[in-house]
């Protein structure tokens, strides 16, 4: 995957922490915030945002968990420049929480850069922002999952003629329109599930004329057995494990699993540690009250701790292009 990193005042968006502000090792926490604001302020838009996200990897990588929310809480979002960030459209849609959390299928919408922000209603400081955030890693890692869906959908479809596929908390299911297999309705059956019906809505107006069916479910549908698919060739979740503890997790993937045929897979992600990118992981934690969990390969592994190695015919652990994402992919014997 290529991105392209936009520029302002001849500066790449892009965050080099080691340069910036916090890499000084005793920087006032609160100055950091400060200062920022005032780059903001005098149009500065990349200098201040690189002075942001520093500043605040600096004191989420220094304070202890506790006192770091607390920051959060207390500090970061009664500072003038949690208002001022909040002219992002993807920010403030994540501080706001419209439909009572954060990642919802919108707000994902604003980081992929078919979505122009010119056309989401924000000021012209919100434009910039959002293209600064767009340019980060983690955002990056969002894009690429969506491209790297479309090609898995199409390599399961290559494979096998009307190929079965279940998408778990789809979203708007994005991947769909980047996949060969799906415009030219190649697949057998595609079934999008969400607990979220304006997301389902927004798949039946768009897609349904693909052959996309939404299904409205939840994680504990199925795992109350109350929503079952049987025989799928591919069952993936890419945007849901990283808001679930862990014993859920485990007992969930298990149960997708053994949705599948002999020969099906079922493909997982999380976000990685939060050592990855981590000043706008505490950005999304300060700014935008977005707090995910955060898993490294052993973590993600032991989400096969239900499942009986006889039936487990291959089990593939990697990372994407950025290193922020893990996946987990397995294939039923």
């Amino acid at each position: 995957m290529q991105e392209h990193a936009h520029q302002v005042n001849g500066n790449s968006h892009e965050l080099n922490v080691t340069e910036d502000w916090a890499s000084q090792p005793r920087a006032p926490l609160k100055e950091g915030l400060n200062l920022a604001h005032a780059r903001l302020l005098g149009g500065e838009i990349s200098a201040g945002m690189r002075t942001l996200l520093s500043s605040l990897g600096h004191a989420r990588a220094t304070l202890v968990p506790e006192d770091w929310r607390r920051f959060c809480l207390e500090t970061c979002r009664a500072h003038p420049v949690h208002s001022l960030v909040r002219q992002e459209p993807f920010t403030r849609r994540g501080f706001e929480k419209p439909r009572r959390y954060a990642g919802d299928a919108v707000m994902l919408d604003f980081v992929y850069e078919d979505l122009a922000p010119e056309r989401l209603g924000t000021t012209p400081i919100g434009v910039e922002l959002n293209r600064f955030l767009c340019a980060q890693r983690s955002t990056a890692s969002l894009r690429g999952r969506r491209d790297y869906l479309a090609r898995y959908i199409d390599r399961v479809s290559e494979e096998r003629a009307d190929a079965r596929i279940l998408s778990v908390a789809c979203g708007h299911l994005r991947e769909s329109l980047r996949s060969r297999a799906v415009l030219q309705r190649r697949v057998g059956e595609f079934l999008a599930l969400d607990q979220d019906l304006r997301s389902l809505g927004v798949i039946d107006s768009e897609l349904g004329h693909l052959g996309i069916k939404p299904v409205a479910g939840s994680v504990k549908d199925i795992l109350r057995n109350e929503l079952r698919f049987e025989d799928m060739d591919l069952v993936y979740a890419s945007g849901l494990y990283d808001y679930l503890p862990q014993p859920v997790a485990i007992r969930l993937t298990a149960q997708l699993f053994s949705m599948l045929r002999p020969g099906g897979r079922l493909l997982l992600a999380n976000y990685a540690d939060p050592h990855k990118d981590s000043a706008f992981k505490a950005y999304m934690e300060a700014c935008m009250d977005w707090w995910l969990i955060y898993r490294d390969e052993s973590e993600v592994a032991a989400w096969t701790s239900d499942i009986s190695r006889s039936q487990l015919r291959r089990q593939e652990l990697f990372r994407d292009e950025t290193e922020n994402l893990i996946y987990l992919e397995l294939t039923r014997r």
